[in-house]
């Protein structure tokens, strides 16, 4: 079956528009029709090589559809069910599945290491050449091959062009502030960078009744947009001093912090900027290789400093979940996409992105 996809074959070059042949699933495994796919940071990050991933690959795992057929062994979803595509294959087996920690499932790190399915092959190919699926989904594409696990279905007047989103950032984000922090109401909050996944923090944190809730961002119109969602207060980082204008409005700091751009400086602001047993969360992934120099004496403080991977999330309970805060009103989707774009505008996607500009773009299929 042939299918037009973007294919990464170069770091730092342009995304390719191609047609690729996709192979029908396997044993365990799912076909879907994309209707839509968020562009994430993360896949920002492979093109420009801060995360590696073999090549020729296509990118994307923010999507979500309709399935066409499903494999042997298939039964929690059938033809024509919408979905949303998780980040965690969820293989249900793994020590961590069976702990239910699906967001560190096992079978997650030979994804992302490999852009292979869980039997180290790829469906998609363009003659004799194989091309890679990156964390075994290739959202980027108008039809994915994913493992069972990935297919989490969700209602059918959910709208998939703008619920896509909960297929990464949205549940990276939200996920963060509702699973992995224990936010009460009260608390305070900063959120240090206001693209997609932070401002799905802020948002879970308007949903945890934090307050005051604090965006950092040098770009003006995601501060705004900040805003709109429910921070109280906004930090131009750039032109105002941050550790001052924090302690200005919580006394002593915060109580929680997140970091949703990944890089060692604003790990370092996240960490500084928390209170006496406060906690920094990481969300944003920087250079893996990279080392955080910890400062001792903040330990004594009793500070804590922890990372959240795809929001702590079971991704079976939290999908439908999200899915339904957003169609109840409680989570702001569509007000985070800045532009919807055809899979031949990709490229300039990604250029707006290196340039800071808007919050999400997402490519429309149909």
């Amino acid at each position: 079956m042939k299918i037009k996809a973007a294919v990464m074959r170069e770091v730092g070059g342009r995304l390719s528009i191609e047609e690729l042949e996709i192979a029908p699933p396997k044993e365990n495994e799912v076909l879907i029709k994309t209707t839509a796919s968020g562009i994430c940071h993360s896949d920002y990050s492979v093109l420009h090589g801060t995360l590696k991933s073999p090549l020729p690959a296509v990118l994307g795992h923010e999507g979500a559809g309709i399935v066409e057929e499903v494999g042997a062994g298939v039964t929690h979803v059938k033809p024509g069910d919408h979905v949303i595509v998780s980040l965690s294959p969820s293989c249900g087996k793994c020590e961590m599945c069976l702990e239910e920690r699906e967001y560190l499932c096992m079978d997650m790190s030979k994804a992302s290491s490999l852009a292979t399915m869980m039997d180290g092959t790829t469906r998609l190919r363009n003659g004799d050449e194989e091309v890679r699926q990156l964390c075994a989904i290739a959202s980027f594409a108008e039809k994915m091959v994913v493992p069972a696990g990935c297919a989490v279905k969700v209602r059918d007047d959910a709208p998939l062009e703008s619920c896509c989103l909960i297929g990464c950032g949205v549940t990276t984000g939200t996920g963060a502030a509702v699973n992995t922090a224990d936010i009460k109401a009260g608390n305070s909050v900063a959120v240090i960078g206001c693209g997609g996944v932070g401002l799905s923090i802020l948002q879970g944190a308007v949903i945890k009744e934090a307050n005051p809730i604090i965006a950092v961002d040098p770009v003006a119109e995601k501060r705004e947009l900040a805003l709109s969602l429910g921070a109280t207060h906004a930090i131009d980082p750039f032109n105002e001093d941050l550790k001052g204008r924090i302690k200005e409005i919580t006394g002593k700091g915060v109580h929680f912090s997140f970091e949703a751009l990944g890089s060692m400086k604003t790990i370092h602001d996240a960490y500084s900027i928390v209170r006496p047993t406060g906690e920094a969360i990481i969300v944003g992934v920087p250079n893996l290789k990279e080392h955080y120099e910890l400062p001792v004496h903040m330990l004594f403080a009793e500070k804590e400093l922890r990372g959240s991977i795809y929001g702590s999330s079971r991704p079976q309970r939290d999908l439908p979940k999200f899915v339904d805060w957003y169609m109840d009103g409680k989570l702001k989707i569509d007000e985070m996409i800045t532009h919807r774009i055809a899979l031949e505008n990709i490229n300039d996607a990604f250029e707006r992105m290196g340039r800071g500009e808007g919050a999400r773009s997402v490519i429309m299929f149909d």
